[in-house]
């Protein structure tokens, strides 16, 4: 059961109000965005929008259909669970879109443990990067996401669940990096493998590299690849380090196959967050965030 796009376009334009960020949030073109609100105008004999200076503000009907919009989402999801109910599909219905270090390390477990407690349900996880969990909750595709990448679609709504840490590793017996500690600025003397761009631990990574005033493209990368896993198995065998999250190298840490390079006046926190489209949650989506935020403590029990 689909609404109208083009009021899901408004909204988000309306949170936005700005058509080109809107457009990049809905993963449409900034014209697609201007032709459905348009539709909506010529639709209802009035505009939404109007500019003030280099700025769009909502006018009084924009503010109004804002206001009923919002409620509109959330009837929607909750039309939709009812007449799943009616037509035998409250059950078997959970798609889930997860990012590549949650789907590995930290979900696995209470996956388990949900399909154990609630077993008449057909999940399905599709392991993508932040971005891309985006994309296809934007798409309806999946019902709820867990993403590792900034919280800055207004189109979504995001939920802290875990907290995170992103680490420098390197493997334990690496002749070229045995210090206990590293100025940052040593950064640019070690052998780097990075996470491919768009991945949720990159942007974390790129934002507080730069923050820090590290340059980036001065840094000696010496590979980019597109999983933890690849990246831990490219550490073991050479004299290389990686910005890692702890949660997936907890294994090697306790083997001492891998190591953490301590960096002064360097701190990469973050937290994975529960995604989904604004206007609420009902149903089995929302049964498994309650579980999942619920029973944190068996991630690593």
């Amino acid at each position: 059961m689909d609404f109208d796009f083009r009021l899901k376009v408004f909204y988000v334009a309306a949170n936005t109000l700005n058509f080109t960020k809107a457009a990049s949030e809905l993963f449409i073109s900034q014209p697609a965005v201007s032709k459905n609100i348009q539709e909506i105008e010529n639709s209802i004999g009035t505009p939404l929008f109007e500019r003030l200076g280099n700025r769009l503000a909502l006018t009084s009907a924009g503010k109004m259909l804002y206001h009923h919009a919002q409620i509109i989402l959330e009837q929607y999801n909750q039309a939709t669970y009812e007449i799943n109910e009616i037509i035998g599909k409250q059950n078997g219905n959970l798609f889930l879109g997860i990012s590549t270090t949650i789907s590995q390390y930290v979900i696995p477990k209470l996956l388990v443990a949900f399909n154990f407690q609630f077993p008449k349900n057909e999940i399905r996880v599709i392991q993508a990067n932040s971005k891309r969990v985006e994309e296809l909750l934007i798409k309806n595709e999946i019902h709820l996401g867990i993403t590792e990448g900034l919280p800055d679609n207004r189109s979504l709504k995001f939920t802290p669940y875990i907290k995170d840490e992103i680490v420098l590793v390197t493997r334990s017996d690496n002749p070229e990096l045995d210090n206990d500690k590293y100025m940052i600025n040593d950064l640019y003397k070690i052998p780097l493998v990075f996470r491919e761009t768009g991945s949720g631990t990159r942007d974390i990574i790129d934002t507080k590299l730069k923050e820090a005033s590290i340059s980036i493209q001065h840094l000696n990368i010496v590979i980019t690849l597109s999983s933890s896993e690849s990246i831990k198995r490219y550490l073991k065998y050479s004299n290389t380090a990686a910005f890692l999250s702890i949660h997936a190298i907890q294994e090697e840490l306790k083997n001492q196959e891998l190591q953490i390079i301590e960096l002064e006046n360097l701190s990469m926190e973050r937290y994975f967050y529960i995604t989904h489209l604004v206007g609420g949650l009902t149903s089995l989506p929302l049964k498994f965030m309650n579980f999942i935020q619920q029973h944190k403590s068996k991630i690593y029990s």
